[in-house]
């Protein structure tokens, strides 16, 4: 029972991998978060866009990674890592951040599957 109740956490490796990324939105580097994915993107320019507006709309000195970011495990070991990251305007929606995650023998391969802003549904 114990193990059930303890909070997972993100990895060293996981946690540098985030903190470069979003340092890479930040500076506005697509070139250099592209390549911190050890996936290739689904499509390069959904990604792209979903780069271009998501990066103007984090307010990057709130960031709490421990607050901000939750994780969902599977029986073979990965990690799907969720982010919801605070909006500079109120009015607008968190960004969300998802990230794959997963010890393989030659070491962690994390992936980028989402950077987008989140859906409001309040107006449905």
């Amino acid at each position: 029972m114990e193990n059930l109740q303890r909070k997972l956490h993100m990895t060293p490796q996981e946690c540098s991998r985030i903190v470069k990324l979003l340092e890479a939105a930040r500076i506005n580097d697509w070139d250099r978060f592209k390549a911190l994915s050890d996936g290739d993107f689904a499509n390069d320019q959904s990604m792209r866009e979903q780069f271009d507006g998501s990066r103007l709309i984090i307010d990057y000195d709130r960031i709490n990674l421990e607050q901000q970011f939750g994780f969902g495990v599977n029986s073979d070991g990965f990690r799907l890592i969720t982010g919801r990251l605070v909006p500079r305007d109120d009015q607008r929606q968190h960004v969300i951040l998802t990230i794959y995650s997963k010890n393989l023998n030659d070491g962690t391969f994390i992936s980028v599957w989402t950077f987008h802003e989140d859906l409001d549904v309040s107006s449905i």
